[in-house]
């Protein structure tokens, strides 16, 4: 068996760490996660877990979740990818639609990696700088990094 990256790894203990019935709105806006992966598999474990808190989570009482891409892993979101990936981009944008997840691009890393932005799917918010918008999330809307 294959070892996630450490970056999986801690997001995937944080959201099985993650109290689901004790936590109210006075406690936190939502959570904001740094996701960085190299590939469509790990992004696809981040993904299964956002679908086992669906049945789990509600975003009213909890707040959102944020998850701040800003790696390798947004080259999968790429529109000349999107037959080869289609599978994880619309588990996704179904995450996205049922309000359990926030995605959110790094134009910076976006630049980097030479993706447009007419280039990603339009539920994918773009953000200017990943660092910035986590620090944005925790001090001005009251987000807990996980």
């Amino acid at each position: 068996m294959r070892i996630p990256s450490p970056s999986i790894f801690l997001l995937l203990l944080a959201l099985v760490a993650l109290p689901v019935g004790a936590l109210d709105e006075t406690q936190t806006q939502g959570y904001v996660f740094s996701v960085t992966v190299s590939s469509s598999q790990q992004l696809d474990v981040v993904l299964d877990r956002a679908e086992d808190l669906r049945a789990l989570f509600n975003p009213n009482e909890h707040g959102k979740i944020a998850i701040v891409l800003h790696g390798d892993e947004l080259q999968l979101f790429q529109k000349n990818n999107y037959a080869s990936n289609r599978s994880v981009v619309e588990r996704a944008r179904l995450l996205d639609q049922d309000n359990i997840i926030d995605i959110k691009a790094c134009q910076t890393m976006m630049r980097v990696l030479d993706i447009e932005q007419n280039e990603l799917p339009s539920f994918i918010e773009q953000v200017p700088f990943a660092p910035a918008e986590i620090e944005r999330l925790q001090n001005q809307q009251g987000f807990t990094r996980l």
